[in-house]
């Protein structure tokens, strides 16, 4: 592996059938490794090496059925605890004892869980049922508590002793390592799977909701506020939501996945896409719900505004260096620009005033040419009936058939990039937001790093390109073809 921090120099463990592994270390600039040690780790034969946190850990497996942790220190390993007392890890007395040997060690997207194929003692199976059925298992270890190094993220002012059941230093660990893996996906070149970083908040969020609020709470201190200050809760999402357009789009995409899916958790995703429920300010936790409830609203109409006022900076850019159909002189091209114009006017009061302009020119622009990308009438994909624009989530129809002197409506899902209505057979869903997608958002919209609604540098140089990969514009994970419930389910567990 290649340190982000150090990208000259490759780590590379090499396992042997002795038992033992060895540790070399190689400059890229001039392609030559250099042995830095031998490990006598196991009893038999390593059958696995993963290297985790940045090439600070490493992990092995052997055929003896142990895994072992081994923390970097300078040039030399030296083996440390792997972590017991972490949510959801059962005692070394619950676990089978007919596991046989370790086949393989790897280690999650977030670097917070450890997963290990295990083979079975058939000797110790049941001869008829079990030796049929059970070929191998694999387990999944939290690694989160992992020590790595010295602590350098940890809060002293935080009281880590009022979690029973969990070591105040395994507790410190969790979080400088949380910090640390949430980090490493603000690169905009890695792909945004954070599964292993929910379920870690989700499974502490059981026993210890208050840990979780404050480890999302430094997370937006560290990374959107640059300030250390001690602030209260309600200040620290007040102050985060006033500083998004100058936020990237990535990060915005980690902290509505964050919000959705552990903050927000106990709320259905279409129940919070219409604006959000209404809590009553009874209790504290309503409160706060209330107060992540605003914020992620906030975030995503930001997000929002980033697509409208780039599709609106792509038509008026292209038009003007083309009176032909402009559709064929760039990659991607938007569409539903009447729907896009006709929520800035629903949403005015809270949108930039440089977006209201925009949406103007487009619409002179747009009635007169009468292009193909701005069309304001739609029909239901059902009945043919009239739809009219409500909402960028949902769209119902006025309705054509009637039944005992009463007229149906349908309801009709709208793509989250064009704000149209999608046809009879939706391409897309997002598992995180619940929404559908018929139209693909540009690469540009993922890699913004602040909010521009002057994209002339963009738009001019070269032409836009369509994405590889179909990803939300809201959570900015890669997007599914939705599965019936029968099916295997593609969420992680």
């Amino acid at each position: 592996m290649v340190p982000v921090q150090s990208p000259q120099d490759a780590f590379l463990a090499v396992g042997k059938g002795c038992g033992s592994f060895e540790v070399w270390v190689g400059d890229m600039s001039c392609q030559k490794f250099e042995k830095r040690g031998s490990y006598d780790a196991h009893n038999h034969v390593i059958t696995g090496l993963a290297w985790a946190f940045d090439g600070r850990c490493l992990y092995s497996c052997s055929q003896d059925n142990f895994v072992r942790s081994w923390v970097l220190h300078g040039s030399s390993l030296f083996e440390v605890p792997i972590p017991s007392n972490t949510p959801g890890l059962r005692s070394s007395t619950d676990l089978p004892d007919a596991f046989f040997s370790c086949h393989g060690v790897a280690v999650s997207p977030g670097n917070l869980v450890l997963a290990m194929v295990r083979g079975f003692d058939v000797d110790l199976l049941d001869k008829m049922y079990q030796v049929r059925a059970m070929k191998a298992a694999v387990e999944f270890l939290w690694i989160g508590g992992q020590q790595v190094d010295m602590l350098p993220n940890t809060s002293p002012d935080f009281e880590y002793e009022a979690f029973p059941g969990f070591p105040e230093k395994e507790l410190m660990y969790w979080e400088s390592n949380f910090l640390w893996s949430i980090k490493q996906f603000e690169d905009q070149d890695r792909p945004l799977v954070i599964w292993d970083i929910i379920a870690a908040l989700l499974a502490f969020k059981q026993s210890e909701p208050k840990y979780v609020q404050h480890l999302v709470v430094r997370w937006l201190l560290k990374t959107f506020l640059k300030s250390q200050a001690g602030l209260s809760v309600e200040k620290i999402l007040s102050r985060v939501s006033k500083c998004f357009f100058k936020i990237s789009s990535r990060r915005l995409h980690l902290l509505n996945i964050i919000c959705r899916r552990v903050m927000l958790s106990e709320l259905p995703a279409d129940q919070i896409n219409f604006d959000g429920p209404r809590f009553r300010e009874s209790t504290d936790e309503e409160g706060q719900m209330t107060l992540w409830m605003k914020l992620l609203l906030r975030n995503e109409r930001e997000l929002r505004e980033r697509l409208v006022g780039f599709s609106f900076s792509v038509y008026l850019s292209l038009i003007s260096h083309s009176a032909t159909n402009f559709s064929q002189t760039a990659n991607w091209c938007p569409s539903g620009l009447a729907q896009m114009e006709q929520w800035v006017g629903l949403t005015r009061d809270h949108v930039r005033d440089q977006l209201k302009g925009l949406a103007s020119k487009v619409g002179k622009h747009g009635r007169r040419r009468r292009s193909s990308e701005y069309v304001a009438e739609e029909a239901c994909s059902y009945c043919s009936g009239s739809v009219l624009f409500d909402s960028p989530e949902v769209a119902f129809c006025q309705g054509l058939e009637i039944v005992d002197g009463v007229s149906h409506s349908h309801k009709l899902p709208r793509c989250s990039v064009s704000m149209q209505v999608c046809p009879a057979t939706p391409l897309w869903f997002c598992k995180c937001c619940h929404r559908w997608t018929s139209k693909l958002a540009p690469e540009t919209l993922f890699t913004m790093i602040d909010y521009s609604i002057e994209v002339k540098s963009l738009t001019d140089s070269s032409d836009v390109e369509v994405l590889s990969r179909p990803l939300c514009p809201f959570c900015g994970i890669l997007l599914q073809k939705l599965q019936a419930e029968f099916l295997l389910s593609p969420t992680p567990v």
